[in-house]
């Protein structure tokens, strides 16, 4: 009975419901604290990005080299990224920041089509593409809200569990005249219901938690620094210079062609029935094994005597 009583008793209200609003600020702060955190690398990707435009043409390949090395990716689109790829004791490391490691799955798809076909394969502009990536890394506060409600539920239900439990070792507990008893019951249950009343306030102080943190995260999931961040890869792609330096070159209408002719070309060979083929090659093949040590070397079948005179 001793964790019953605590259960139904005014202090675990307090308790409780104090448990849930620390729960709540807690996740407010942390999650305010990584979203600085990750404004901050969007500044610093940004500074890299917008450097490379007062840069030559050497200088805008240093500036990809430093955006594989702060996000992780690994752009080898040009010989000096290859180059520090390879370098000793490199060592590539997956960074924590949400904000970067949308960066990285950006640049791989910008490094994966030449600047002109951007636009026609999708992936402009860039914020569309870093925006779907940073909601898919950055968790933030979602499903807190859920988790905080349920979490009130729990310390309802255990409220009321505790309080039923009580009353059902009481009933009948009164003694003396059956006026006596009625009014002993009256008393109880008018105690039980303000207890289970009691009870609901928790969850009441859950939902309101839950309101709050969906009201901050209207606020807070705008993502304003990856709107900027999109913003500025967009601006670096319209220069020829950095996106000649950062993309692949596209390739010219000839070389078009021919890849297709190529294309062609090896689909009608894998349609081709070489068996017969084949075969001629290695009965040529034999045939020349068993003549090597002749002075004419034939081929076919054997010639008669007469044929030779």
């Amino acid at each position: 009975m001793g964790i019953a009583e605590i259960f139904a008793s005014s202090s675990f209200l307090f308790f409780y419901s104090g448990l849930l609003v620390l729960l709540t600020g807690v996740a407010i702060v942390r999650n305010q604290m990584s979203l600085t955190a990750e404004a901050k690398a969007a500044r610093d990707i940004i500074g890299i990005v917008s450097a490379a435009h007062t840069r030559d043409a050497s200088g805008k390949v240093e500036q990809l080299v430093l955006l594989n090395d702060s996000t992780g990716a690994r752009i080898l689109t040009h010989e000096a990224c290859r180059n520090d790829d390879l370098g000793e004791r490199k060592v590539w490391r997956n960074p924590k920041s949400a904000t970067a490691r949308a960066t990285a799955n950006y640049l791989g798809a910008m490094a994966a089509l030449p600047a002109e076909r951007h636009s026609l394969e999708g992936l402009r502009p860039a914020r569309s593409m870093l925006e779907d990536q940073y909601r898919r890394l950055h968790k933030g506060l979602s499903g807190f809200g859920d988790f905080i409600i349920r979490l009130a539920l729990l310390g309802t239900f255990m409220g009321l569990i505790a309080a039923l439990t009580i009353a059902s070792s009481n009933i009948g507990a009164a003694e003396g005249s059956a006026a006596d008893q009625s009014a002993h019951m009256r008393d109880f249950i008018q105690i039980l219901l303000a207890t289970a009343a009691n009870k609901f306030w928790i969850s009441a102080v859950g939902v309101g938690c839950a309101l709050v943190v969906q009201i901050y995260r209207s606020s807070a999931d705008r993502a304003a620094h990856i709107v900027r961040l999109g913003d500025a890869f967009d601006h670096a792609l319209t220069d020829p210079e950095i996106a000649a330096a950062w993309c692949p070159p596209i390739a010219a209408e000839g070389d078009i062609d021919l890849r297709f002719v190529k294309a062609a070309v090896l689909d009608r060979i894998s349609k081709l029935d070489l068996a017969p083929l084949s075969e001629a090659i290695a009965e040529t093949a034999a045939a020349l094994k068993a003549n090597a040590g002749r002075s004419v070397l034939t081929f076919g079948p054997a010639l008669s005597p007469r044929s030779g005179e």
